[in-house]
């Protein structure tokens, strides 16, 4: 069981069946993402910022208003995201009651005079059995925001503030430890040259380890996951700081070497299961750098690889799968 989402669709696969849920999610390269219990496939629709969600037992559909960008797996079939002006929402995708505020969160004021008071772009980026990762843009610099981080656990909220080369395009997932994640972002070399990097944070020490720098004169990082076997995996972009320069796309893993792709050939995103079954999307020509990265969804299961969809922009599985 997985699923996968084009900018027009979000599918759930589970084997033979497939259920569908129109939507339009746009250009973000967020993953597909499932509950905590894994019985909700969910994305969010950018532009009306609706919250899209199928059901694995009967592929039923449900469409909720969120007013979010983000939204996150809680607990069981419970989703939470961050409303402003500083409200964590729940909403049980398995009950019948309406989102309800979960806590009222104040969080400190900016030491940056560029913000003028005004903070925009909170969101809910990640979260594990002990805290919810907030990213909020607080400072500007010359070309692009700047994302700071808090960590928001049942008792107390830890600024955790900036993590250096990860400023803008912020995005995370939680580490099989509890209390450490992964996140990839970009930061600004020029208006329009960014270097991706990718780095751990451990919420209860605030300790930073960044990794290797990724390739390409200029970059992006997203979408990371960090499995349960403790790989940690990230979508790549890679181009030339010029006019109209294609932008190359791979899905790599880090490894003891340094960053590897995780197929023989790019792909934009790859789940696999052991030796039983991998899902890839694998990428096309070379893109414009300011599109979201699609690509043929190929299945291969004991040998045998079948064609399942076009236009595919990102993956996902419930954890453990």
């Amino acid at each position: 069981m997985f699923g996968y989402r084009t900018e027009n669709e979000l599918v759930l696969v589970r084997g033979s069946e497939t259920f569908r849920a129109a939507g339009g999610f746009g250009y973000s390269p967020a993953p597909v993402t499932f509950t905590r219990d894994g019985q909700f496939a969910f994305s969010v629709e950018g532009a009306s910022k609706t919250l899209v969600s199928i059901g694995v037992r009967d592929g039923a559909v449900s469409r909720i208003g969120c007013g979010c960008a983000d939204a996150v797996a809680l607990r069981d079939s419970v989703l939470a995201w961050w409303r402003e002006p500083g409200q964590i929402m729940t909403f049980d995708l398995a009950g019948t009651t309406p989102p309800v505020v979960d806590r009222e969160i104040e969080l400190p004021a900016s030491p940056s005079p560029l913000t003028g008071g005004a903070f925009d772009g909170a969101r809910l980026v990640a979260a594990n059995d002990r805290s919810l990762l907030l990213a909020r843009v607080e400072s500007r610099g010359l070309w692009w925001e700047k994302s700071h981080l808090y960590a928001i656990g049942p008792d107390a909220v830890l600024p955790l503030g900036r993590v250096p080369g990860i400023d803008a395009q912020l995005a995370a997932a939680a580490g099989p430890d509890g209390h450490t994640f992964v996140l990839a972002g970009i930061t600004a070399r020029s208006a329009s040259c960014g270097t991706g990097h990718v780095a751990t944070i451990d919420t209860e020490t605030n300790e930073v380890a960044s990794l290797p720098a990724l390739p390409g004169e200029c970059s992006a990082a997203y979408r990371p996951r960090w499995g349960a076997d403790g790989n940690i995996t990230v979508s790549t972009r890679k181009w030339a700081d010029a006019t109209n320069s294609p932008a190359q796309v791979d899905r790599l893993r880090f490894a003891a070497q340094g960053w590897a792709p995780v197929g023989e050939q790019p792909v934009v995103d790859r789940l696999a299961r052991g030796q039983e079954s991998v899902a890839e999307v694998v990428a096309g020509e070379p893109t414009e750098i300011r599109s979201t990265p699609t690509g043929v969804l190929y299945i291969e299961r004991d040998g045998t690889r079948t064609e399942l969809a076009q236009a595919v922009v990102s993956l996902g599985s419930p954890a453990g799968a």
